[in-house]
């Protein structure tokens, strides 16, 4: 087996599959992969949520995760500090008074997603003239708050002038408090995880206080709440809740049916018109538009509350890596918040294209360029790396050598560490020795040896081959577009698609 090693910085990508000879005179199907184009498929806010008290983690220290849904791509973390207690957030690009996740130096942590089941509030208030209202909400809570009872002292201040935005609020603090609010309009009902079973709680669009409950509709989020829930339950009675159990398990999890388990990747076989491999991920835990993820761990009861740690995931969790940050340090490094972007966020936008295929206006993941049995895809790459990183970070906090005055440090080192490995990663591709691309300039040229077949007279050889070209893999019956006839075993493609195609050779025999 050789193996090609391709800048993606290229318009042409190479994947080669395993040559066919078989009564068919297929030779072979071949696939080039490159941007992936938007699809039309609307997207709204939503986002699925999640938290646990320290009696559902290995190390007795709380959870509280957000996978942010949003349409808009450029995401930052900031660390912010005006006087009050200092906290780091995720927020949109260059946008400094609202925030939307995150936890502050008393230990005390919030996140919240949209709730579409409880009863409205006003259209303004105190907070906002109009719109949403939770960046705002996040922003004081953040910068004042370090338990969650202060947080719900906050709801109660709240409930008379009512809040624009009805929201999930998932709040833990330093001291044993781990709670979800379900915040209507000028009203809130309470859920502790102590109360729940097996420690933990789970939310996506919906609440559980709300109208529907028996009649969840798709925008509620359904399958995102079951599908994290077992997730949750399974790793709670597995005893491995851990951070990297979440980023690895639960925040990627693609499946798309209610009944469906968690798909094994790569993924084989069709989902509805889709091509081979690849599933739609609209509803999916880790979806089409999660632009971002953080997970705060915080700390043991009597530990001291900053010794929390703030995950970040800046991008797409499927093109992006868990980044550890603290607000102790009094900074996030440059590679989450530079002068104009987050570096690991504009990578991993620019990685999306590797990882999403459209065919028929249809967008999904193609389930072979995260994993495949060659161990070439991006997550056969990342998730050793996010485990490394992971694993350094432990190792660090719990070293005898460990010093506070080492943390700004050792953040901006994994930082810069993760961005520079994300820039760096280039596909490598498995190539059969029979066939043998060539990329020239703009040209994709394929070589590939006479074929022998079963019961063939010896020194018969084709007379030609035709050279179909399609932008998904052929099923059995079709062709593809047609683009040459030629005599010998070479052909070059002077203008391949912009997206990526899949090539079949067919011998033509008398």
């Amino acid at each position: 087996m050789k193996f090609i090693a391709f800048n993606p910085v290229s318009s042409i990508f190479l994947l080669l599959c395993l040559p066919v000879f078989n009564k068919s005179n297929d030779l072979l199907d071949y696939t080039s992969t490159s941007d992936a184009a938007e699809t039309a498929t609307s997207v709204v806010n939503e986002c699925t949520t999640g938290l646990a008290s320290g009696g559902a983690t290995p190390d007795g220290k709380p959870l509280l995760w957000k996978n942010r849904d949003v349409t808009n791509m450029d995401q930052e973390i900031h660390y912010f500090d005006d006087g009050r207690i200092p906290f780091i957030s995720i927020t949109y690009r260059n946008v400094l008074p609202d925030h939307y996740g995150g936890m502050n130096a008393e230990g005390f942590a919030l996140e919240n997603s949209n709730s579409y089941n409880l009863p409205p509030g006003p259209a303004h208030n105190g907070f906002v003239d109009q719109g949403d209202d939770d960046g705002k909400i996040h922003t004081l809570a953040l910068a004042t708050c370090r338990t969650v009872d202060d947080f719900e002292r906050l709801l109660d201040s709240t409930n008379v002038v009512g809040r624009t935005l009805t929201s999930n609020y998932g709040a833990i603090d330093a001291y044993g408090g781990a709670a979800m609010f379900e915040s209507a309009g000028y009203e809130y009902v309470r859920y502790d995880a102590i109360d729940a079973t097996d420690g933990f709680i789970v939310r996506s669009n919906y609440s559980y206080a709300g109208h529907s409950l028996d009649n969840r509709r798709v925008d509620f989020g359904p399958h995102r709440h079951d599908a994290a829930y077992l997730l949750f339950q399974e790793a709670v009675r597995n005893n491995e809740l851990t951070p990297l159990t979440l980023f690895q398990k639960i925040i990627r999890d693609l499946s798309t049916d209610p009944i469906e388990e968690s798909y094994a990747l790569p993924y084989h076989g069709y989902v509805d018109n889709h091509p081979y491999g690849c599933i739609p991920n609209y509803e999916a835990v880790c979806r089409e538009s999660t632009r971002g993820v953080v997970v705060m761990q915080g700390v043991c009861s009597g530990e001291r509350p900053d010794n929390g740690i703030i995950w970040a995931m800046c991008g797409s969790p499927l093109t992006t890596i868990a980044t550890p940050v603290w607000v102790r340090s009094g900074s996030v490094p440059e590679e989450l918040d530079g002068l104009n972007s987050s570096r690991i966020c504009d990578r991993g936008i620019q990685l999306l294209d590797q990882v999403y295929v459209l065919q028929n206006n249809l967008k999904s993941v193609n389930t072979w360029r995260l994993r495949n049995p060659s161990g070439t895809g991006l997550w056969d790459y990342t998730f050793p790396l996010e485990t490394w990183v992971y694993e350094k970070t432990q190792a660090f906090t719990h070293s005898p050598q460990f010093s506070y005055d080492r943390l700004e440090a050792f953040q901006n080192e994994m930082a810069r560490l993760i961005a520079d490995s994300l820039e760096s990663w280039h596909p490598t591709y498995p190539v059969t020795e029979v066939s043998k691309p060539v990329f020239w300039e703009s040209n994709l040229i394929l070589g590939w040896g006479v074929p022998e077949f079963e019961g063939q007279e010896e020194g018969v050889v084709p007379r030609g081959y035709d050279i179909f070209r399609s932008e998904s893999p052929f099923r059995t019956g079709e062709t593809g577009e047609r683009l040459a006839i030629v005599s010998d075993t070479t052909f070059t493609d002077t203008n391949p698609l912009s997206n990526g195609g899949f090539y079949r050779i067919v011998a033509l025999l008398d």
